[in-house]
Formats: C-alpha cells, sequence, structure tokens
C-alpha cells in the first residue's frame, strides 16, 4: 500500500511540472512602455519591435532627467545587455 501511494505522488509531481514551466510571462509592446514609465518613472519618446536571431526585442528610448537611453528588453520583461567596444 506504501508503494501505490510513493508512486501516486510521484507522478502527480511529474504531471504537474509542465504546467509551471509553460507560466512564464511575457508582456506586449503597450504593456512592457508601461512597466518602464512606471517603475523608472522615465518618459517614453519612442517605441518599436526589433526581429533578430535570438527573437523578438522590444526598443525604447526613454528619457530621464533630461538624458536620453536606449533600453533593449526581451518580451519576458528581461533586460538585454549591449556589449560595448
Amino acid at each position: 500500500m506504501q508503494l501505490l501511494r510513493n508512486i501516486f505522488i510521484i507522478l502527480m509531481l511529474i504531471s504537474f511540472q509542465p504546467a509551471v514551466a509553460d507560466n512564464r510571462q511575457s508582456y506586449t509592446l503597450d504593456e512592457m512602455a508601461s512597466r518602464i514609465q512606471k517603475q523608472s518613472g522615465a518618459q517614453i519618446l519612442s517605441a518599436e519591435i526589433q526581429q533578430t536571431k535570438q527573437g523578438k526585442i522590444y526598443r525604447f528610448k526613454v528619457k530621464k532627467k533630461g538624458r536620453v537611453r536606449v533600453l533593449l528588453m526581451r518580451p519576458d520583461g528581461t533586460r538585454v545587455q549591449v556589449k560595448r567596444k
């Protein structure tokens, strides 16, 4: 009986795993612009979608404290780090 209970628990855990893995958040361009504006207080000057070899990237031109910067973001909300030469 104990063996059947353990097998049942293992099967339940395995069946729930894919549901957790597919629970990734993906933001639209407008949603991401709103998040940037709310979190940083920066003014969004422009927003566009760029297609790269790695996938879709959101490019934002933002202004904060008189400085204009470009932010590259992935749809999942993580920032793309640009390597400077």
